[in-house]
C-alpha cells in the first residue's frame, strides 16, 4: 500500500475512524464514534490513555507499538486457547474449575473457553489492531511519531486487520473477546456493557463501518 499517496491516505483515514471506534466504551460512546477526531484533538484525554501504558516518550511508544505487531495480547490468548484445545466442553469446564482459587489463569481461561469456537484463526487480533491504530494516531498528536511513521504502521495494521478479519461482524467479535481477555473479565463484563454499542457501529447508517469494506 502506499501511503504516500493522498488517496490511500484518504482511504487509510476511513479505517483509522473504524478501527478506533471500537476502542470507545463507557455511556454512550457512539456519537465519538461518529467523529473520531474530536477524540484524536483531546490531547490531554490522549496522554492519559498513554499514561496508563507508562508512555511519554517516543521510544517508549515505539517499544509499544512494536509488541502489538510482533507479539500483542493475541498470543497470550492463542497459548490460553491451546491449554484447552484436545478437550471436550466438559473436559474444559472441569479443568477450569479444578484450579486453584487465586489463579491469575481462571478468569482468561473462562473467557477463552466461551469463545473457543466463536473466533476465526486470528482470535483477539482485532484489540490489538485497534489499539495499535489507537496508539499510533495518538503518538503523532502528542509528537511522538512523525507523521510518516503514522501512515507507515497505520497500513500495516490495516494490512493484517484485513487479512485476519472477512467482515465487521467477525471483527468486533475478535475485538470483544480481546477487551474481556486483556481485563480478565470471567464474567464477560465488556460485552454485557458495551454490546448494544458494537451492535450500533455494526448495522446503524451513520456508522464509520459503513464507509469502508474490511474484505478485499
Amino acid at each position: 500500500m502506499d501511503y504516500y499517496n493522498l488517496e490511500v491516505r484518504q482511504q487509510l483515514s476511513l479505517y483509522i475512524h473504524a478501527l478506533s471506534s471500537f476502542c470507545l466504551k463507557g455511556h454512550n460512546p457512539y456519537p465519538f464514534a461518529k467523529n473520531m477526531h474530536l477524540i484524536f484533538e483531546n490531547k490531554s484525554r490522549l496522554s492519559q490513555m498513554l499514561d496508563q501504558w507508562e508512555i511519554d516518550d517516543s521510544e517508549k511508544l515505539k517499544e509499544k507499538l512494536d509488541w502489538f505487531f510482533q507479539t500483542g495480547h493475541r498470543k497470550e490468548f492463542r497459548d490460553s486457547s491451546m491449554l484447552l484445545s484436545g478437550l471436550s466442553i466438559s473436559e474444559r469446564t472441569a479443568f477450569i474449575q479444578s484450579l486453584p482459587d487465586g489463579d491469575p489463569r481462571t478468569a482468561k481461561l473462562i473467557v477463552s473457553n466461551h469463545y473457543f469456537t466463536r473466533l476465526p484463526g486470528e482470535g483477539i487480533a482485532a484489540y490489538d489492531h485497534s489499539w495499535c491504530v489507537y496508539a499510533c494516531c495518538a503518538g503523532y498528536e502528542l509528537g511522538y511519531l512523525t507523521e510518516e511513521d503514522k501512515w507507515r504502521m497505520v497500513a500495516v495494521c490495516v494490512r493484517e486487520a484485513r487479512i485476519a478479519y472477512s467482515s465487521w461482524k467477525d471483527y468486533a467479535i475478535g475485538y470483544a473477546a480481546g477487551a474481556d481477555f486483556t481485563e480478565s473479565s470471567s464474567s464477560l463484563e465488556y460485552v454485557n456493557k458495551n454490546q448494544d454499542y458494537l451492535i450500533k457501529l455494526l448495522i446503524a447508517p451513520d456508522s464509520p463501518l459503513r464507509h469502508i469494506s474490511l474484505s478485499y
